[in-house]
């Protein structure tokens, strides 16, 4: 586990981390490949809660003040075993970046999953808003507390208009519902 910092830009300060998971083993591969083998031959649940509680376990090392954001996948939130992942470590530090790789057709399991999980602080961030199956109706769906801004919008923004519309639309749309919103590639 390594842990990504997330920095508030009006002070350069951080304010959290993003546990990212890596492997050094061979052959040397990418988590996301990783991820989706241990999901193909069945045990991609068990790898992403693994994960989820040794970053947690190394988090408890990071200052207080830090939150720590842990990415779970839609199956794996609404597993059975899920919430003793994230058991043993303050809830109010904890946010749940769901990840998603194939399209949501039932909102309503997740949704009664997430319902416990916030009642004792978590808090729910979209990831990758912007890219792939992560839509704006996952954020009218879910109502998270924070969207992350996948890194392909982020990009080059600067000297593109559609980006920077896009982006000062989302940000326009968060600010009105008080959701935080978080660029990745800065």
């Amino acid at each position: 586990i390594v842990f990504q910092p997330i920095v508030r830009t009006s002070d350069l300060s951080i304010v959290g981390v993003e546990a990212l998971s890596r492997f050094w083993t061979e052959p040397r591969r990418g988590p996301d490949v990783w991820f989706e083998a241990a999901s193909i031959i069945g045990w991609g649940t068990d790898l992403e809660l693994l994960a989820v509680r040794k970053a947690l376990q190394a988090a408890s090392k990071l200052p207080d003040h830090l939150s720590v954001s842990v990415n779970l996948s839609p199956d794996t939130l609404t597993s059975a075993d899920a919430t003793d992942a994230l058991a043993g470590f303050d809830p109010r530090r904890i946010v749940i970046e769901l990840t998603e790789h194939v399209p949501i057709s039932d909102y309503g399991p997740i949704i009664r999953a997430l319902h416990p999980l916030r009642k004792r602080g978590i808090r729910i961030a979209i990831d990758d808003a912007g890219a792939g199956h992560s839509s704006l109706r996952h954020v009218l769906a879910l109502k998270p507390d924070i969207i992350k801004l996948d890194t392909s919008m982020i990009r080059a923004i600067n000297g593109d208009r559609m980006r920077k519309a896009m982006v000062m639309a989302l940000a326009e749309f968060a600010q009105q519902t008080r959701i935080r919103v978080v660029a990745e590639g800065v």
